[in-house]
C-alpha cells in the first residue's frame, strides 16, 4: 500500500511538472469557462424581460407567469436595458398595443420567440411548454458542446495519466518498474487512482461552472462507474505510443472514439443505436443526457462499467506483455 501510494504520489509530481499534461488536466474547465462565455450560463433559463411605466400591472403580472420582468421608468431607459450584452427583450404599450423591443444582434428566432411569447402571454394563454416547442439550432449546438465538454472530462484524466506511461517508456523507468516488486495490480492501480481523482476534479468544475450542479451528484457517480473506460485509454496510449510524438497520434485516434462517435448517436436514428452499444462511451454519453435530463441515470452508469471490464482487460493484457511486465512475482 505504502509502494502505491508513493507512486500515486509521483504521478501528480509529474503531471504537474509537465506542461502539456497540466493543461490537460486543467482543460474541462477551461472549456466549461468558453461555454458560458459563448452560450451563457445554464442555470439562467429563465427568460427575462424588461417593461417600461406604459405597461399596467395586470399586464406586467400576465409576464411575470412566464419571466422574470425588470421595470424602467421611460421608454429612454428601457432601450438602454435591451442594448446592454445579455439578450433580454423590451415590452412597451403603444396605445394599448404591446410591442417587442430587441437589440437585434440575438439570433434570427429571437424576435419571433419573444413576439409571440408576449402576446400568448397577455392573452392569458399558457405558455409553459411554449419554449420546448421553438428550440433553435443555438440550442442543438449548445446540447453538443455541453456533452462533448462533459465526455471531455471523463477523457481528459486517462489521456493525462496515459501521457505518463509514455514518459516512463520513453526514458526507460518502465523497465525499472518491470522487474521491481511491483504487481502488474498494483501497477495498474497507481494509474487508476490518478486519472480518477483527475476526471473527478474536471468533472465537477466543469459542471459547477457550466451551471449545471444539480447533476452534480449523477455525474460524480457516472465518474466513478468510468473507471475502466480511463484504464482504457491511459493503457492504450500507454501500449501503442513509445514516445510523445507516437502519442500524439494515438490521441488522434482515440479522440474522436471518445468524443466525436456516442455524439454522433444524437443524429443517428434510435433504431440504430444498437450498433453502439459495444462501446462503454455511448453508455457514458447516454448517463450524461439522462443526468442532465432529470431522468434515471443509474442503468447506463453501470452498463457503462460493465461493457467497459472485458475492453481494459485486453487493453491491460496487451500492454503487460509489449513492456515484459508480469502479473505477480
Amino acid at each position: 500500500m505504502k509502494t502505491i501510494v508513493s507512486s500515486v504520489g509521483r504521478e501528480f509530481k509529474l503531471i504537474f511538472r509537465n506542461g502539456i499534461s497540466l493543461y490537460m488536466a486543467i482543460a474541462p474547465a477551461l472549456l466549461a469557462i468558453l461555454f458560458i462565455v459563448i452560450f451563457g450560463a445554464l442555470e439562467n433559463t429563465r427568460i427575462t424581460l424588461a417593461v417600461d411605466s406604459s405597461v399596467d400591472e395586470a399586464s406586467v403580472t400576465l409576464l411575470e407567469q412566464v419571466a422574470d420582468v425588470e421595470r424602467f421608468e421611460d421608454l429612454d431607459q428601457l432601450k438602454a436595458r435591451v442594448l446592454n450584452l445579455d439578450n433580454i427583450a423590451g415590452v412597451t404599450m403603444d396605445g394599448g398595443t404591446p410591442r417587442v423591443l430587441v437589440e437585434g444582434n440575438e439570433g434570427k428566432d429571437f424576435p419571433v420567440y419573444m413576439q409571440t411569447l408576449v402576446s400568448m402571454a397577455l392573452s392569458g394563454v399558457d405558455v409553459g411548454m411554449f419554449g420546448k416547442s421553438a428550440q433553435s439550432e443555438d440550442n442543438i449546438a449548445m446540447n453538443v458542446t455541453m456533452i462533448s465538454i462533459l465526455l471531455m472530462s471523463l477523457f481528459i484524466g486517462g489521456a493525462t495519466v496515459g501521457l505518463s506511461i509514455v514518459s516512463e517508456r520513453e526514458t526507460g523507468v518502465i523497465r525499472a518498474v518491470a522487474v521491481s516488486p511491483l504487481r502488474l495490480s498494483g501497477y495498474v492501480l497507481t494509474k487508476l487512482i490518478p486519472a480518477l481523482i483527475l476526471c473527478t476534479a474536471g468533472m465537477t468544475a466543469a459542471t459547477l461552472i457550466m451551471g449545471k450542479s444539480y447533476g452534480l451528484p449523477g455525474f460524480l457517480i457516472l465518474t466513478l462507474f468510468s473507471v475502466f473506460t480511463m484504464g482504457l485509454m491511459i493503457f492504450a496510449i500507454g501500449t501503442f505510443a513509445q514516445n510523445q510524438i507516437a502519442a500524439i497520434g494515438v490521441l488522434k485516434l482515440i479522440l474522436p472514439l471518445s468524443l466525436v462517435l456516442p455524439v454522433s448517436a444524437m443524429f443517428v436514428p434510435e433504431h440504430l443505436h444498437f450498433l453502439y452499444y459495444a462501446l462503454p462511451m455511448y453508455w457514458q454519453y447516454v448517463a450524461i443526457d439522462a443526468i442532465n435530463s432529470k431522468a434515471e441515470f443509474w442503468l447506463p452508469c453501470i452498463i457503462t462499467l460493465l461493457v467497459s471490464i472485458p475492453w481494459f482487460g485486453a487493453i491491460v493484457y496487451l500492454f503487460s506483455g509489449k513492456v515484459k511486465m508480469k502479473y505477480s512475482r
